[in-house]
């Protein structure tokens, strides 16, 4: 399945625009946020009542960890314009919940839900519950 995503590889955030990869980060934490609290119980991040940003920090940490996961122009800098983006970008912002349809509708994609579940398991090394 991950290669009809083009996720079979680590690369899928290599050949995008710094800012649609840093979209799909904040939104893969995004997604993974609320799959946890729908389907396993778990609240981390908006829904545990605590400020997401230290738990987003915690994922671009376990991004980086990963071996060819973020692209190749990721840097220190980089990871701090995404962290900004993360709280202050419109769609995109760690603060608001977003649902499988909001990702569907923001990305003119059915598939992105999906994507965004493969890139996080590559990211957390295991699904969602």
């Amino acid at each position: 399945m991950n290669v009809a995503f083009g996720l079979d590889k680590d690369d899928f955030l290599h050949n995008i625009p710094e800012g649609k990869a840093f979209n799909y980060l904040i939104d893969c934490f995004r997604m993974r946020v609320e799959d946890e609290y729908v389907f396993g119980g778990n609240t981390i991040g908006i829904y545990n009542g605590n400020k997401p940003l230290p738990e987003f920090k915690k994922f671009l940490s376990l991004a980086e960890s990963r071996q060819a996961i973020l692209p190749p122009w990721w840097s220190p800098a980089k990871r701090q314009e995404c962290e900004r983006l993360a709280v202050n970008g419109t769609f995109s912002n760690i603060h608001g919940a977003v649902e499988k349809s909001d990702i569907q509708e923001q990305y003119n994609d059915n598939m992105m839900p999906m994507k965004l579940r493969v890139l996080g398991e590559k990211i957390y090394g295991k699904g969602f519950i």
